[in-house]
């Protein structure tokens, strides 16, 4: 993927990217709801405007039994990024939905579907995991 710069919805918060992400992936857990995501190590992220726009909801209810921090734009509410805390904020998780051609250009690979409707087949070549690996 080429570096990119983009933002949340009402452009307030404004963010580069660089380099390609370790992963991307969709998730089916009760606080992603069928989102893709793409993991990034957090030096690739770079926010360039916006900083006092940015707020945090903390979730302490997952899988992995670690909270994980939903940083969000609290002007439009759009979710940017999630940093799960079992990995000590080393990866930033962006939704590759607010990435410039996120979705095209980061297809997904794995998906995590512990609480995913078993009858829906999921793509050929997806790997399939009850839980993100490491939890």
């Amino acid at each position: 993927m080429d570096d990119v710069q983009d933002s949340c919805l009402c452009e307030g918060v404004k963010f580069f990217v660089t380099g390609a992400p370790d992963t991307a992936f969709k998730c089916y857990c009760s606080h992603c709801s069928k989102t893709r995501f793409a993991k990034f190590k957090r030096e690739a992220v770079q926010v360039v405007e916006g900083t006092e726009l940015m707020s945090t909801y903390i979730l302490t209810d997952d899988l992995s039994g670690s909270p994980k921090h939903k940083v969000f734009c609290s002007r439009c509410g759009c979710t940017l990024w999630t940093i799960p805390m079992k990995h000590h904020g080393t990866h930033w998780i962006l939704r590759t939905a607010i990435i410039k051609d996120g979705l095209e250009k980061l297809p997904y690979k794995s998906e995590f579907f512990a609480s995913r409707m078993k009858a829906v087949a999921a793509p050929d070549g997806v790997r399939r995991f009850d839980t993100m690996p490491g939890q």
